[in-house]
């Protein structure tokens, strides 16, 4: 028996027009890169002045040798913790990332103060070696820690002549930072009770010594503007109080260099 017939199936004509939807791919692509493109060099001018702030703010916060992580105060009668802020541990990775201004004033502070760095050291040399002085450099700041009984007698605040002498070249030496440099002295002692009638306590002690660091460097030509005394008593101690050679390192008058920042008040 013979099969039954089956239609002959009828052939698709070939699409030519296939080729648009590729095309309209590649467009759209195009397009795209080409925004993405734009977007990129258009220039965030608030983005790019949040990163200055962020870089100076970054670069000259307050060193950790005027903040005391255990209990220093802020200041001549006052007493409360403060918030510690870490400075950056390597500045020169962080000057490709700012902005060509930033960067160069950053550059500049820098060479000044390692310049003046080189030459206190040379200076105090004697004075390390026989530990009455030493000396902690930071990004941005430098930190001269003096043995009290190297400057002042015991219970007093006149300083000595030879101290009068030292600090005077050391007054000399900080002349040459530029004025974006500010310069705190502070006064620390140990923890014995003084009752005096010049000084009621350590506290107003540690504060009198700062303030006749102060008056010496204004003598010897550093602009009042720059300066500022901190008086902390027993308070912010650097050693343990418990033997006389923690009470001796506790007594100390401490200058901190440091960078200020141009845009603060």
């Amino acid at each position: 028996m013979r099969g039954i017939a089956r239609p002959a199936r009828e052939k698709k004509k070939p699409n030519h027009e296939r080729w648009l939807v590729s095309y309209a791919d590649l467009l759209t692509l195009l397009l795209a890169l080409f925004v993405v493109l734009y977007a990129s060099s258009t220039r965030n001018k608030d983005l790019v002045a949040e990163v200055e702030m962020g870089m100076q703010r970054a670069f000259h916060a307050t060193p950790l040798s005027i903040l005391n992580t255990k209990s220093a105060g802020n200041g001549i009668m006052q007493h409360a913790v403060s918030t510690v802020q870490h400075p950056i541990a390597h500045p020169a990775t962080h000057l490709q990332h700012a902005t060509p201004r930033i960067s160069k004033q950053l550059e500049a502070e820098l060479v000044a103060l390692q310049q003046v760095q080189a030459q206190l050291a040379t200076l105090l040399q004697p004075m390390t070696t026989s530990k009455k002085v030493t000396m902690t450099a930071q990004p941005l700041t430098l930190v001269i820690s003096f043995d009290a009984s190297a400057l002042f007698p015991s219970g007093k605040a006149t300083l000595v002549k030879p101290a009068v002498t030292l600090l005077g070249h050391v007054a000399k030496n900080l002349t040459k930072l530029p004025n974006q440099f500010s310069i705190v002295i502070q006064g620390y002692t140990d923890n014995k009770p003084i009752d005096t009638a010049q000084f009621p306590s350590n506290w107003s002690l540690s504060a009198e010594r700062a303030v006749s660091v102060v008056s010496l460097f204004m003598q010897k030509g550093i602009s009042g503007t720059r300066l500022s005394a901190q008086g902390f008593g027993e308070f912010a101690p650097f050693a343990p109080n418990t033997t006389e050679a923690g009470r001796a390192q506790n007594r100390r008058v401490v200058v901190v260099i440091h960078a200020m920042d141009p845009n603060g008040p």
